[in-house]
């Protein structure tokens, strides 16, 4: 009767920002780098997820556009620095983040699944804000009245 031993670990979401005009092929290298540094460091990259070109809330870097990553792993606490070390220092990465998902997760029940590239949503296209001379006002729009006895 000897009981399996469930090796637990942490489950892990790291989300980068990649330099707008980065190609493909340099993504990929990214990739494959961040992989080898979650194995070696005995984790295991559950997917990666492209989210494509999208407009930042505000500017990084100088840019207004990123690419998004998403990397969701899993492995023991000191790997998460050992990531964002790495992360620091490859030149197309401009911010990122970190966070932990989950504890006590069964390293060997937990699968890997295929990476996935979402399309970016379709940008909005700019419409020119009305030009309204001061004082206007937008209609259905009526003001307080108070009415007072005057003295």
């Amino acid at each position: 009767m000897a009981e399996a031993t469930k090796r637990l670990v942490r489950e892990y979401e790291t989300v980068y920002l990649l330099k707008a005009d980065t190609p493909d092929d340099q993504v990929e290298e990214i990739k494959e780098r961040l992989r080898g540094v979650v194995s070696r460091e005995g984790g295991k990259v559950i997917r990666f997820t492209n989210q494509g070109k999208r407009k930042t809330a505000f500017p990084v870097a100088k840019n207004g556009r990123a690419l998004y990553m998403q990397c969701l792993y899993i492995g023991k606490s000191g790997l998460v620095a050992e990531l964002e070390r790495n992360l620091r220092m490859i030149d197309l990465v401009t911010k990122f983040q970190s966070v932990r998902l989950a504890e006590d997760v069964d390293f060997d029940a937990r699968q890997v699944e295929a990476d996935v590239k979402i399309m970016p949503v379709e940008e909005e296209t700019a419409r020119p804000r009305e030009e309204r001379a001061f004082g206007d006002r937008d209609e259905g729009f009526e003001p307080e009245t108070h009415e007072r006895g005057e003295e």
